[in-house]
Order: structure tokens, then sequence, then C-alpha cells
């Protein structure tokens, strides 16, 4: 469904199964390159491109943050955050609630990086709201569909999504901007950061027009990376439910 919705509806049959087998094959590849390098800090920062972009998106977040971060599931996400975090690049990050085993192991790597991992709940909710007050920055996900959606449903690719809109709320609340981000493999195999501009929030209640204004605002970037390179996008989870697709 997910390669269906991104192709604009035009990959079926064995074109679309074709699709979806590149883009397992690099959701592998993906984990096998972050299991190679994890805990091998040369190794790990070898992966990534550390460029002037790199290095101008750490300077703005000491220059100019606060923000609110949200991560895309594109490329190794991961990979290069734990890098930024080795640069001093560190933030409280709002992570899926009730954490499992192995998304207990996965934030455990993300605190090693120097990132202070809540998974949602009021209380973390609530530390996140204090902390943009204070001038932090948090970061959270973008992409990630709800298993409990919220009322506004904002377009992505066209079609209504049940995607978080934490984001919106928290960045409205506090005033601040959004920032998307990821990091997608290049074609010499390496990893590069990838994120937009600061997207400011509109409107001073969040109206259900209003959070849907401002989420779809947030996506105009990740929705650009993710139709430039679709077998990049580690979504196994459907982000369109009601989407069916053909035969």
């Amino acid at each position: 469904v997910n390669q269906y919705v991104v192709s604009g509806g035009t990959l079926t049959g064995e074109a679309l199964e074709a699709a979806v087998r590149e883009n397992l094959r690099q959701m592998a590849l993906f984990l096998y390159e972050f299991y190679r390098v994890l805990g091998d800090a040369a190794a790990e920062d070898a992966a990534v491109v550390r460029d002037d972009a790199f290095h101008a998106f750490i300077e703005r977040e000491r220059t100019q943050g606060p923000f609110v971060y949200v991560g895309v599931h594109h490329g190794n996400f991961d990979l290069v955050g734990r890098v930024l975090g080795r640069a001093g690049w560190h933030m409280q990050t709002l992570s899926v609630p009730d954490p499992s085993g192995s998304y207990q192991w996965q934030n455990e790597v993300r605190e090693e990086a120097g990132f202070e991992v809540a998974p949602i709940s009021v209380a973390s909710l609530k530390e996140a709201a204090r902390r943009l007050q204070a001038g932090r920055s948090v970061l959270t996900g973008a992409d990630r569909p709800m298993p409990a959606p919220d009322k506004v449903e904002p377009n992505f690719f066209g079609h209504p999504a049940p995607l978080p809109l934490l984001h919106v709320r928290l960045a409205m609340r506090a005033g601040v901007p959004v920032v998307a981000m990821t990091g997608r493999r290049t074609p010499e195999g390496l990893y590069r950061l990838v994120s937009s501009e600061p997207v400011p929030m509109i409107g001073g209640r969040p109206t259900p027009d209003v959070l849907r204004a401002n989420a779809e605002a947030v996506l105009v970037e990740p929705e650009r990376w993710i139709a430039e390179t679709p077998e990049q996008w580690s979504m196994p989870h459907v982000v369109w439910p009601g989407v069916h697709v053909p035969g």
C-alpha cells in the first residue's frame, strides 16, 4: 500500500511487487550497515557524510534554537542520529509509548549517543513543553502511523493519513518552528543528513484546520524526499489503511 500510494497509483502488478522487493532489500541493507559499525565510533563517523550542511545543521541548533525536530524513517536515520549526538547535538527524544524489549534496546542505543529518550506519556510531554519554553529543542517522529489516530488526519501524498500531530501541538504551544530531518543513502553507499528549513507554525489556536495546515506544511519536504527515493522509505506499517491496491 505504501509503495503504491507513493507511486501516485501508477505501480500495479509485477511492477509494484518489484518495488516492494527493492524496498525490503534496502531496509535490510540499512539494518546491516547500521549493526556492522554500531559501537565503533570511527566506523560510524566514516559511514556518514560530515559536510558543510551537517555542521551548519548543528550550528543552527546552537544559535537559532529551540526547534521541534521530526525524524522521517528514510534511509539510516539512527546511524546519522548517533553521529549527530557525538557531535554535540543532544536533546530529549520522544519515542514510542510502552516500549517492548526491542524498542527498549533501541532507546538505549540512542541514549549512548547523548539523547535523553522518553517514551511518550503525560509526564514526558509536560517535560518536553518545559524544555521548549526553556530554550531547548526536542525530537520526535513524523511518519509512523498512529494506532489510535488523531481526529485530524493530514493529507500525505494526496490521501489522509493517521500520522502524529504531537510535533505540531508542541511547536504551536511553544511558538517555535518545526524542522524535518532524515539520513538517506548516497549512491556511494554513505549516509547524508537531509533536513528542511524551519517551518513556522501558523494560527493561535489548535483548531482542526490549523493543525492540518501545519502538519501538511511540515510534510512537504519529507514527501519530496520519499518520492525521490521511495525504496529508502523504511516504513513497514501501513500509512494509509483506507487505501486498497487494485487487484
